[in-house]
């Protein structure tokens, strides 16, 4: 009798689950969504950590999430086994992978994966300038996540030692050689700028003149098919460079991408001054607190004889997987989506250093008073909101892009090795415009051209 009724009582709870539409089985499954980056270390960590979050905030979908190298490594991955009918569901690229990510056909434009409604979300929130950048032929291809800009570091107290005022950083080429000039005076330092051979740097600095790198409005009105780098903002540039390395005034390790040698002078106290990413912010901090001195932040440097444009945005966005089932494809927006979210954004910012992108997480911050207590970051958050959004300050797509910018580095090495500006220029552009001529034929070819970056 009591086996009876217990048969019954299960039928009766079977019954019950049908009529609301579902099973336990169906409750028990959520949707499998892919998720590979290029972030390890502590960023890594700050990754698992926001993933299992959001695991364990909701029962819809799970997200696993998949280390596959650095930049480079990572887009090869994604179009390789992409290539293959295996991509992920969501690949973070970076900044200058975007042409070729586009070219790929690999992923799905962002406007088409996402809801009218999420785009509209998205467009409200993000800063203007970092949706410029990730905004191709009027469509946002991709979603802007780890996102930085340069950033101008120095030694409050070698400032004062100096007779500089230390609440004052230079904010032109021409204020920073002034200020050279006294701290190498003064002798409170063996060096007054490190700074490591960066074409990002070189970049930027065309961006601050409101000059272009590429044609075609900077390759997003049609695609690039030359550089601009014999143009007179380039020339500006190599000058400069060339200027402080002839007074003594700059030093680096001698090695391309070597941010961490050239970050280390800096914190060791041999330069007074460094530019570096935003990124590093937590770096120098506790760099500044170790060696035992003030740091101060500025904006970039830029030419004094331009107005100042804005600086571009650097890092890397999250891009939706093309060919997986729709189900999958909306557990993707909506892990982005919760990302994006002020409780995440703010979470993201202060664990990587990375920028607060979004309006909302911004004014979480301020809510807190946050910036009060971190004004270095309150500094790059100024310098993003100042920039005047243009095709220069967009920065410039080019499939070639990674290649060009070790041309660009090695020129600048040239000219301060004391090769000729104007030579090396010509050379460069020479070089970087067949570059983008290889590129663009292999369009052509139903082969996808791998990715060359420095990383």
């Amino acid at each position: 009798m009591q086996k009876r009724r217990f048969l019954i009582g299960l039928m009766s709870v079977l019954l019950l689950v049908a009529s609301l539409g579902f099973s336990p089985a169906m409750a028990q499954t959520p949707v499998e969504v892919s998720f590979w980056h290029a972030m390890s270390g502590n960023n890594g960590k700050v990754v698992t950590d926001l993933v299992a979050k959001y695991n364990a905030s909701q029962s819809n979908y799970h997200v696993t999430e998949q280390n596959k190298g650095n930049y480079n490594e990572t887009l090869n991955a994604v179009i390789q086994a992409a290539g293959q009918g295996q991509g992920p569901n969501i690949a973070q690229i970076f900044d200058l992978g975007t042409p070729l990510a586009i070219d790929s056909g690999f992923f799905i434009p962002a406007e088409t994966a996402f809801s009218a409604d999420q785009i509209a979300q998205i467009k409200g929130d993000v800063a203007a300038p970092v949706l410029n950048y990730f905004t191709v032929g009027g469509k946002l291809n991709s979603i802007p996540w780890n996102n930085s800009t340069p950033l101008f570091y120095y030694n409050k107290d070698m400032f004062t030692a100096a007779g500089l005022d230390p609440e004052k950083p230079p904010a032109t080429w021409q204020e920073l050689e002034a200020a050279c000039e006294k701290i190498m005076a003064a002798n409170v330092a063996p060096y007054c700028i490190s700074m490591q051979v960066y074409g990002w740097y070189f970049e930027q600095w065309m961006a601050l003149q409101n000059q272009e790198l590429a044609n075609n409005g900077n390759g997003r009105e049609a695609r690039a098919t030359e550089t601009n780098l014999t143009s007179a903002p380039a020339k500006n540039i190599m000058t400069f460079w060339k200027d402080i390395n002839d007074k003594g005034y700059w030093t680096y390790t001698g090695k391309l991408h070597d941010n961490q040698g050239a970050n280390q002078i800096f914190i060791s106290k041999q330069a007074a001054m460094i530019v570096e990413s935003t990124g590093a912010l937590n770096t120098f901090k506790t760099g500044a607190e170790t060696s035992g001195f003030q740091l101060g932040t500025g904006f970039f440097p830029s030419n004094g004889d331009i107005e100042r444009q804005g600086v571009i945005v650097g890092g890397a966005s999250l891009w939706i997987g093309a060919g997986h089932p729709e189900e999958e494809t909306k557990g993707a927006t909506d892990f982005i989506m919760w990302l994006l979210a002020p409780e995440q954004m703010t979470v993201w910012h202060k664990g990587t250093g990375y920028m607060p992108i979004t309006k909302s997480a911004q004014d979480a911050l301020n809510a807190e008073d946050y910036f009060t207590a971190n004004p270095g970051q309150k500094t790059a958050v100024d310098q993003l909101n100042a920039v005047n959004s243009s095709s220069a300050t967009a920065g410039a797509l080019m499939g070639a892009f990674p290649q060009i910018r070790d041309i660009v580095e090695q020129a600048i090495q040239s000219v301060t090795s004391g090769e000729d500006i104007d030579a090396t220029l010509a050379d460069a552009k020479s070089k970087a415009d067949a570059a983008i001529a290889d590129y663009n034929s292999r369009l052509t070819t139903e082969a996808t051209p791998e990715a060359t970056a420095s990383g």
